[in-house]
């Protein structure tokens, strides 16, 4: 049965979705369908058993090789059992790690913990955890993972216990948004498919863009106000689906502009936690600069 050549492994928020919608582009390349398995980092998955994580691989071709992209295996802080599981499985497997601007990544990767959970109130149960915090300067004082995960040369570091430097493909962010097609071709040519197909030439990619709200959620905001009326609730439940969808459509189409426009966003990051963030990856961003051989000096602004 077959197993994953390659894995994208982080950073969250740093273009791993965008990345993994490309790469299945490529008639060489089998992405499993769920793009986040997270098989090695979360207990609940790793217990479902090897069978289960090559399943996410059969439908693939003999010609093709396999990857996926779980970006839980880039936060070592909250896993730490994630590369030892790897290791032993996939000794060979090519790793691929997307870095960002840490306090950026830090930040985006709140808005999207807080947008989850008010969309869909499971999504932060099902990962067991709680953040209810209303600012980013609160998340950060409830969950260290949202800077953690930020500190990359210490998610390298751990790997490399495991794994030769050889085994990495070090990238980041802006060259995926900046260069993609020469990018794409350098991730090619490092797992070891065709480098000269063009898998910008269908368009760019921009995934999670976070603008659009699921139409489930859509519809109960805009339903809410209606059913919190005495009787309506009850009265409703006898209706043909029909008649609850078209009623549906009136609404929406009269408070759907008004609504949006009307949603909360998070609060943006004050200028002094900023500021702090800032001086406290500076010397991270340096050593892993370093490492890299590139320059982050952008990285501190």
């Amino acid at each position: 049965m077959t197993l994953p050549d390659f894995i994208i492994i982080g950073a969250a928020k740093s273009g791993t979705t965008t990345l993994y919608e490309y790469l299945c582009r490529h008639p060489r390349i089998y992405m499993s369908k769920v793009k986040e398995p997270d098989f090695f980092a979360l207990d609940r998955n790793y217990a479902r058993g090897m069978d289960w994580y090559k399943s996410l691989f059969s439908p693939a071709q003999p010609h093709q090789v396999c990857g996926e992209a779980s970006t839980t295996y880039s936060r070592l802080h909250q896993h730490p059992q994630t590369v030892e599981r790897l290791a032993k499985v996939l000794p060979d497997v090519k790793l691929i790690y997307v870095m960002r601007h840490p306090v950026e990544r830090a930040y985006s990767f709140y808005r999207y913990r807080f947008k989850g959970s008010q969309e869909n109130p499971q999504f932060l149960a099902e990962r067991n955890e709680l953040m209810t915090a209303k600012t980013f300067e609160e998340a950060i004082r409830q969950q260290s993972e949202f800077i953690d995960s930020s500190y990359y040369l210490y998610q390298i570091e751990k790997y490399l216990e495991y794994y030769p430097k050889e085994s990495f493909l070090f990238l980041l962010m802006e060259d995926l948004t900046e260069q993609p097609t020469e990018t794409l071709s350098k991730i090619c040519q490092f797992i070891g498919v065709d480098p000269n197909i063009d898998l910008t030439q269908k368009g760019e990619v921009v995934a999670n863009k976070g603008s659009d709200r699921p139409e489930w959620y859509v519809r109960n905001q805009l339903t809410a106000p209606l059913k919190a009326i005495p009787g309506v609730g009850s009265v409703s439940g006898l209706l043909p689906k029909s008649w609850k969808d078209q009623a549906y459509k009136m609404i929406r189409g009269l408070n759907y502009k008004q609504w949006k426009s009307a949603q909360y966003v998070p609060p943006p990051m004050q200028p002094t936690t900023h500021q702090m963030l800032l001086d406290q990856f500076r010397e991270p961003n340096q050593k892993l600069a370093e490492f890299l051989n590139r320059d982050l000096s952008h990285w501190n602004q």
